[in-house]
């Protein structure tokens, strides 16, 4: 089992224990879904709306991001049930790094990829009805405040029931609301990592949700943050070393390919519709520093023949490939370091120490043994 200080100095071992191959596949394969999901939503959407396919593709190529002006209210839902497919399969994958992460951490390096599916497949509700359970909640108390809105245009007594009633209950309700809200985007960070651990089911994982923003406010944060400015090295340091292999191809294919490389790769990036905005904060180190790998600018494309544009599709889906295999490490830090942070909080709220707990292969075994054991046997057990 590796040694656990239980305190700050743990959480640093999160870039560490993301950089593996399983872990950056696992949220990899999470990503690359709920992209795909989205991605077919939104262009629904936007369909749905009365945009054309091909005017569609045209200015929004394979990034749909931003600009969404649907017409249509349809429109929004189709496109908002495409962003919950992606959300659903980030908090997922999310979830089996934090159980690798969890294994390993108990000692099983061994923990595969495969056994974290069957474990999500028995525990995934409250990997995402945590979260989603409290966006209903907020939308409920919303809702609630538009009604006592209608109720407050009735003359008079609207206008009294407003004045009477806005310390308690209105204020006291919009404060729950408040921290509801603060707390539902919490859950998208620690969800995973309670369900990974506790195995429990969706209440307990939200009151163990709200347990430890309550009792560990301010270690929580600070590891929090901690684990987010680590990501955010972990993704310049990977997209810059990804960007210099992809240079380095060019130099040496271009030696004898020269200006068609040069057309074929204008034109895949011409795929890539990411807003500019987006590719300069993950390039540069931080924001508010000056020290960036420039990308190249994406162009609108230039005529090829039919083999040209399918080798530029191509390309456009391998680089696509490689902005998620670094996107991927970031948030595998996450996840690892969320693991650990609540691994850490669990032992100073409860004394609780997770790692002490049995892996899943000593689990399993015992189960095993158990079921192996004779009814004579167990009879006999139980009279002495």
């Amino acid at each position: 089992m590796t040694k656990f200080y239980f305190d700050v100095r743990d959480v640093f071992r999160a870039p560490r224990l993301a950089l593996s191959a399983k872990k950056i596949l696992l949220q990899f394969m999470g990503l690359l879904v709920g992209y795909l999901g989205y991605l077919v939503f939104t262009y629904l959407a936007f369909l749905s709306s009365g945009s054309s396919f091909s005017e569609t593709w045209e200015y929004r190529g394979l990034f749909p991001f931003g600009d969404f002006l649907f017409t249509e209210w349809y429109s929004w839902l189709i496109f908002i049930f495409g962003c919950l497919i992606a959300l659903i399969c980030w908090l997922l994958a999310s979830t089996m790094v934090a159980k690798v992460t969890y294994e390993q951490l108990k000692g099983d390096d061994f923990y595969s990829s495969k056994e974290a599916f069957r474990f999500l497949k028995k525990h995934f509700a409250p990997a995402f009805l945590s979260p989603l359970s409290m966006l209903a909640f907020i939308a409920f108390l919303i809702i609630c405040g538009i009604i006592v809105g209608l109720l407050g245009k009735i003359p008079y007594l609207g206008e009294l029931g407003i004045g009477i009633f806005y310390l308690i209950p209105l204020f006291a309700a919009a404060l729950c609301l408040a921290y509801v809200i603060f707390i539902f985007f919490v859950s998208l960070l620690l969800a995973p990592a309670v369900v990974a651990t506790l195995k429990e089911d969706t209440f307990e994982t939200i009151v163990q949700i709200f347990s430890t923003v309550w009792n560990q406010a301010w270690r929580y944060f600070v590891y929090t943050g901690l684990v987010g400015l680590m990501s955010k090295l972990g993704i310049f340091i990977f997209g810059y070393f990804s960007f210099r292999a992809v240079q380095f191809i060019h130099l040496s294919c271009g030696v004898f390919m020269k200006d068609k490389l040069t057309d074929i790769t204008e034109q895949a990036l011409s795929y890539i519709t990411i807003p500019e905005r987006f590719l300069d904060y993950f390039s540069n180190i931080f924001a508010g520093l000056n020290f960036r790998f420039h990308l190249p600018e994406i162009g609108p494309g230039i005529y090829l023949n039919w083999s040209g544009e399918i080798s530029a599709f191509l390309i456009a889906i391998s680089l696509i490939f490689i902005i998620f295999m670094v996107l991927s490490y970031g948030l595998a830090i996450i996840s690892t370091g969320q693991t650990v942070t609540y691994i850490i909080l669990r032992k100073k709220k409860d004394d609780d120490d997770l790692l002490k707990r049995k892996t899943e292969t000593e689990e399993e075994e015992e189960r095993r043994e158990i079921s192996e054991i004779p009814p004579e046997a167990e009879e006999e057990k139980e009279k002495a």
